[in-house]
């Protein structure tokens, strides 16, 4: 059966892979988390960085399988929808879409202050953040409705230039031996199993934050079925690689000899102070760009993302339909436009009262995200479980029961610890703690409520997430018709015709 023509120019496994890596931002990463890992766990930040990904490719099997099965482009709500009812899908939606509107704020307010900071190194001129922050908000806005490949080829300039400049880093250290010998103590058996390693698992999996973008994009994806798995595994296994060979090449730079001594100060500055002394202070000023443009990169990445999201949610009813308006290119127009303003609203309220953007708004607002996803994983995964139940639709029994079994065990360890350190990441009591993650109850209560107003019908049918032209797939047609694009006034009688004919 050939492909529609929107799904045979639409994104590929390229362009999947490259929106993952860049909502992961992998040279922020470097340079904000290892460094803040070093502090907490020590040489444990290097397996803090394994032990996420292994979780992840494992959680990949039955997440992958089950998208295999189900149309839409709802991703986590799509799924866990179809394996535990819609009711359950309209709370994981609206959890998914705060979390992720919680990553993008954080993001805007991070790119913010290290473009701030690059801006008065270069030209010594002082500005204050948020007007940074608008101004990308806005290209973040405009970027978003053009068509995806746009914002694909975008993100695909920007990562390849920060994976760059941190592969120039690597080598340098490497060739001059680090600052005392390479050594793989990291790895030896007993840090495997290493007290310092609950310590860090609170950043090390917020690292691998957005990899199910992958399904998010369904319906703008060439050959969804093979797409989307290769690019969900070969995305975590990027980051897998790359977050701990680059944890253990800045161990490698600072050396155990003096890394209270290079973590006394700023640990922010860790790796551009290791760059600075083995690669040169050139090099470090185009680091410094980079990682504007690789925050940049995410927050792009988090506006198309959650922007979709909210198409999805209105495409099952849970908010207005209005927010499922499309651009001309196909991507969201309302969505897009609510997103944007949400935004820029919350991070004028931080200002207004004071926050700081980096040690205050970040942290308050990327540990609901990453809560919000283990939260959505372990649904998912029990989701497949729930799905392939009484019949396994021809997969394997180690696709859907042993994987995803063991994902919800693990992932759900993840998130016990993960909300037992919370205190040391945002700087806050219980009640503060609770405080940052209420935004994500009321959007379980709403989604809740909610979902007695949408009719179980359509619910079910779209599994809160489909759009038309998946439906007509799921009916044995593909429909290339304007009628059968999302809300067109004759497609329902389009789809009667058809069916009667």
């Amino acid at each position: 059966m050939a492909l529609p023509p929107e799904r045979a120019r639409g994104i590929g496994t390229p362009g999947l892979v490259f929106f993952v890596l860049a909502a992961a931002a992998p040279l922020t990463i470097l340079a904000g988390f290892v460094p803040l890992g070093l502090l907490a766990g020590g040489d444990a930040v290097v397996l803090g960085f394994l032990y996420p990904g292994l979780v992840y490719l494992l959680f990949a099997v039955g997440y992958t399988t089950l998208a295999r099965h189900i149309p839409g482009g709802g991703a986590f709500l799509t799924y866990i929808a179809a394996g535990l009812g819609a009711r359950t899908g309209s709370v994981a939606g609206m959890i998914a879409y705060v979390g992720y509107l919680g990553g993008q704020i954080g993001f805007t307010a991070s790119a913010s202050v290290f473009a701030s900071f690059t801006i008065e190194t270069f030209i010594g001129i002082s500005l204050h953040w948020l007007p940074i922050a608008v101004v990308i908000t806005v290209l973040a806005l405009t970027l978003g409705l053009r068509r995806v490949g746009v914002g694909a080829a975008t993100v695909a300039v920007l990562l390849i230039a920060e994976c760059a400049i941190i592969a120039v880093f690597a080598v340098a250290v490497l060739a001059n031996g680090g600052y005392e010998g390479l050594t793989l103590t990291a790895f030896a058996p007993g840090k495997w199993v290493s007290a310092a390693l609950p310590g860090v698992f609170v950043l090390t999996f917020v690292a691998f934050v957005g990899f199910e973008q992958t399904t998010v994009y369904r319906t703008e994806t060439r050959d969804p079925n093979r797409t989307i798995p290769r690019a969900t595994y070969l995305a975590v296994l990027v980051l897998l690689v790359g977050y701990t060979f680059g944890a253990w090449v800045v161990l490698q730079a600072a050396g155990q000899s003096r890394m209270d001594a290079l973590l006394a100060g700023d640990p922010s500055e860790l790796v551009f102070t290791l760059n600075d002394e083995f690669v040169g202070p050139a090099a470090t000023a185009i680091m410094l760009v980079l990682v504007v443009t690789s925050f940049f990169a995410g927050v792009i990445a988090l506006q198309n993302t959650s922007a979709r999201y909210l198409v999805n949610l209105a495409r099952g009813g849970l908010l207005p339909q209005p927010l499922s308006r499309l651009a001309a290119s196909g991507s969201p127009l309302t969505a897009n436009f609510i997103q944007a303003g949400l935004v820029l609203i919350a991070l004028v309220v931080f200002a207004a009262v004071g926050s700081d953007p980096y040690t205050q708004i970040v942290t308050w607002t990327n540990t609901p995200t990453i809560v919000a996803v283990l939260v959505l994983q372990i649904l998912t995964s029990i989701a497949v479980l729930s799905y392939f139940r009484r019949d396994r639709r021809g997969e394997s029994r180690w696709a859907t029961r042993l994987a995803p079994g063991l994902s919800v065990v693990l992932i759900t360890l993840g998130l016990v610890l993960l909300i037992a350190r919370m205190g040391a990441l945002t700087g806050l009591g219980p009640v503060g703690n609770a405080c940052v993650l209420a935004p994500l109850v009321v959007a379980a209560v709403y989604g809740l409520i909610r979902a007695r107003y949408v009719h179980p019908d359509r619910a079910t049918l779209t599994t809160l997430g489909a759009d038309e032209t998946d439906l007509a797939e799921a009916d044995g047609f593909v429909g290339t018709d304007p009628a059968l694009t999302p809300h067109h006034p004759n497609a329902d009688h389009h789809r009667r015709t058809e069916r009667e004919g």
